[in-house]
């Protein structure tokens, strides 16, 4: 039972531990005090909450070390979180102990790392995963979590200004989605790029799960979103939709009947990826080592995110290339194109963009490049959404259904999302809404259909030409 002693005019508490050592804490005026202490601590005890006061001396590598073995994350967290640990977290606290790390430390670390040169991103994303690592320190090790960014501190204009990106996230409409579309067709050569943006744009899924789709998962008017490709350290690996979030969604009819052509094309050549068995394996991780995908590049490799972005998406939704860095830099450069052909173009090798107060600009030469006659037409494209990503279009499908008022529960069902409460127990999908779902989307298509029409009466795009011839 708890008690009080007094010692050099002030009180204090005793109580014994878990494993029945004698424990103290000193400084109470009071002997009431210093037993109401005392036995707050044995009620912990008794309700499992009670923190050990030599517990919180454990440095951060070692919980670290006690803490990482323990979780069951898919390989991408994992090595999110061992390289924001390994890089930024470690180097500056490894050596402290878990209960002398303060607020104030751990604010002071985030400025300096965007001091460093370092995104504002970066350093928010650094700060999350240390706060991530201590939450599971509570209650046995500390009290409260000192990563935690309190509500209401911080500038108040960042937090604006993150809250006013989010709400305008990069969207596209119908429109600007079939025009995307063509442009990455044009721009690949390729029908499969205008297929996968297409399908992106009226399915919601995520790029992981499009370019991890299957052959055996493409139905009639039926999609089975059961598997994803996770990219990792430049190889890649099969596993589950995130956060176990498999489905059946159905299928505009246009859609369905693109993914059938491509795929009856597709079998008389070979739908197998080129991965290779690793040389190192890892047993945990179900490697790709060369299956069948619907969705793959021109030589059978799978579609990189980054490598996609560059070589497609950027210039397909902004009119341009980005930048380049690292060994072989290049300047952002406007996506040149012959005009003499279909809409809207056939692309040309890049070239860089006249200059702001220079009075002469060199026009592209040299081996390879097509002379500028009479019969080339040189142009570049205009921005169609700046900003857009493929997740964007997830983005986009969500507010589609918003805007036909489609219901939660089969949005919901469409996106992957669970829906919560007594809400999700007594909502269910029917077929009407199925139906009156496939068919809103049908007429968005042939909305948007109409429309790129009158911009041109035919597309350099050979699927969409046959359309609209």
């Amino acid at each position: 039972m708890a008690y009080a002693e007094k010692r050099s005019g002030l009180w204090r508490a005793r109580w014994r531990g878990p494993d029945g050592t004698l424990e103290s804490k000193s400084g109470f005026r009071t002997r009431k005090e210093a037993e109401k202490y005392g036995r707050d601590q044995e009620a912990a005890i008794r309700n499992n909450t009670y923190i050990d006061p030599r517990a919180g001396r454990i440095t951060l590598t070692e919980w670290v070390n006690l803490w990482f073995p323990t979780l069951d994350l898919e390989p991408t967290t994992l090595s999110n979180y061992r390289y924001q640990i390994e890089v930024h977290i470690l180097p500056e606290f490894g050596d402290r102990a878990l209960m002398s790390l303060t607020p104030e430390d751990i604010a002071k670390w985030e400025m300096g790392l965007i001091g460093s040169g370092l995104s504002r991103r970066t350093a928010r994303d650094a700060r999350s995963t240390l706060a991530t690592v201590l939450a599971d320190a509570i209650p046995r090790y500390i009290q409260v979590n000192p990563a935690v960014r309190r509500r209401g501190r911080g500038r108040k204009g960042q937090r604006r200004i993150a809250r006013i990106e989010q709400e305008s996230k990069a969207w596209a409409t119908p429109l600007q989605a079939l025009l995307i579309a063509e442009r990455a067709g044009a721009l690949s050569g390729c029908d499969t790029d205008f297929i996968l943006i297409l399908t992106l744009a009226y399915t919601g899924m995520r790029w992981g799960e499009a370019v991890g789709l299957p052959p055996e998962c493409v139905r009639r008017n039926k999609l089975d979103i059961h598997w994803k490709l996770y990219e990792l350290n430049g190889q890649f690996y099969r596993g589950r939709p995130k956060a176990g979030s498999m489905r059946t969604i159905d299928l505009p009819p246009f859609l369905s009947e693109m993914l059938a052509s491509l795929l009856d094309r597709k079998s008389s050549t070979s739908m197998k990826c080129t991965c290779q068995e690793r040389r190192i394996r890892n047993d945990d991780i179900e490697w790709c080592t060369g299956s069948e995908y619907v969705f793959l590049g021109p030589h059978g490799g799978h579609f990189r995110r980054s490598n996609y972005s560059e070589r497609v998406m950027r210039p397909a939704a902004d009119g341009w290339y980005p930048e380049k860095k690292g060994s072989h830099p290049r300047s952002a450069m406007p996506v040149l194109v012959d005009a003499a052909g279909h809409f809207p173009g056939r692309p040309l090798p890049p070239w860089p963009a006249a200059t702001p107060g220079v009075p002469t600009y060199t026009a592209p030469s040299g081996r390879g490049r097509p002379r500028i006659t009479d019969s080339v037409f040189p142009a570049t494209w205009l921005p169609i959404l700046r900003g857009l990503t493929p997740h964007g279009f997830r983005h986009g499908h969500q507010t589609w259904m918003d805007e036909l008022g489609t219901p939660y529960v089969l949005a919901s069902e469409r996106m992957g999302h669970e829906v919560q409460g007594m809400r999700g127990v007594y909502s269910h999908v029917s077929e009407r809404m199925r139906k009156d779902l496939v068919d809103a989307l049908q007429d968005l298509w042939e909305q948007s259909l109409e429309e790129r029409a009158r911009i041109a009466p035919r597309s350099a795009v050979g699927i969409l030409d046959s359309m609209l011839r």
